[in-house]
């Protein structure tokens, strides 16, 4: 969770703490002048947040992990999976590619463990498609889900835009959550980007309206950015972050809401005054 460090009275405090959203900051996105991990947990704790996501943990070695976080303790909500072999997006659609799946799958375990994360963004890769497809994907993720749910891990897959990732084979909002509801085991669920819904053309009344209902036991974490450019949530863009906020408050999401937003600012500056203070009032 993010704790802004803005005043407030203590029964407005009281009254926030009811309803606050709880953000994570994306280390890989939001310090780009920082190459050590140690400097990016620094500058994350200096900024206020308690909570972070990273996409690829696995450029740091566990012992860099393990020193990081003694020096500025930080709740890791979420990593993903390795790119494959070939550095392929994922595999979980791949055919013929269960041993590098499962593989990946056990790294990223390791990786939860060490780390103490609970969340594992299981990415599917974008191999051309080709007869089958869809129940060979559903198939790796019950294999993933059984040997997640040994370790209290939930896997997450993701809809991903075609201008991030080329191909990736889930690229549709509805049919991410179908499969979500047809692999039927309690430990896969959604992990919902309102930059990739926005960018794939989802206004933010279609984007509201799937985030309600029977989908939402199936949303168990949200990244933001804004678009077209991954850029802070209180810039100008496609997507109204305050309407989404509120709209998050009113269905009391309780999970995280990942800020995976590249700093608008060229200088080392991930957490501008005015992106905190609009922040914190959710």
């Amino acid at each position: 969770m993010i704790y802004l460090m803005i005043h407030r009275s203590s029964s407005r405090k009281a009254m926030a703490v009811a309803k606050t959203l709880k953000f994570a900051c994306n280390i890989g996105t939001m310090f780009p002048q920082s190459t050590s991990l140690i400097d990016r947990l620094q500058k994350a704790t200096s900024c206020g947040f308690t909570a972070l996501e990273v996409a690829f943990p696995y450029s740091w070695s566990l012992d860099e992990w393990h020193e990081a976080l003694s020096a500025h303790p930080m709740q890791v909500t979420l990593i993903n999976t390795p790119l494959g072999p070939n550095k392929e997006p994922g595999l979980a659609a791949c055919q013929d590619k269960l041993s590098e799946f499962l593989a990946g799958v056990q790294q990223g375990i390791e990786y939860c463990n060490a780390l103490k994360c609970t969340q594992l963004h299981i990415m599917a890769g974008n191999e051309p498609p080709y007869e089958g497809q869809r129940l060979i994907f559903m198939d790796h993720m019950r294999k993933a889900a059984d040997i997640l749910k040994e370790h209290g891990i939930i896997g997450l897959i993701e809809t991903i835009s075609p201008g991030v990732i080329p191909g990736y084979y889930l690229n549709d909002p509805r049919e991410t959550l179908s499969l979500v509801s047809d692999i039927a085991c309690d430990n896969i669920a959604f992990q919902f980007d309102f930059f990739h819904m926005n960018m794939l053309g989802e206004t933010d009344d279609q984007v509201t309206a799937l985030f309600d209902g029977t989908n939402l036991h199936h949303i168990k974490h949200v990244q933001v950015a804004q678009t077209p450019k991954r850029n802070e949530v209180n810039a100008e863009g496609g997507v109204n972050y305050r309407k989404i906020f509120e709209h998050l408050i009113s269905k009391r999401y309780s999970g995280f809401v990942g800020l995976e937003y590249k700093p608008q600012d060229s200088s080392d500056m991930p957490c501008s005054a005015e992106t905190l203070k609009f922040l914190s009032e959710f």
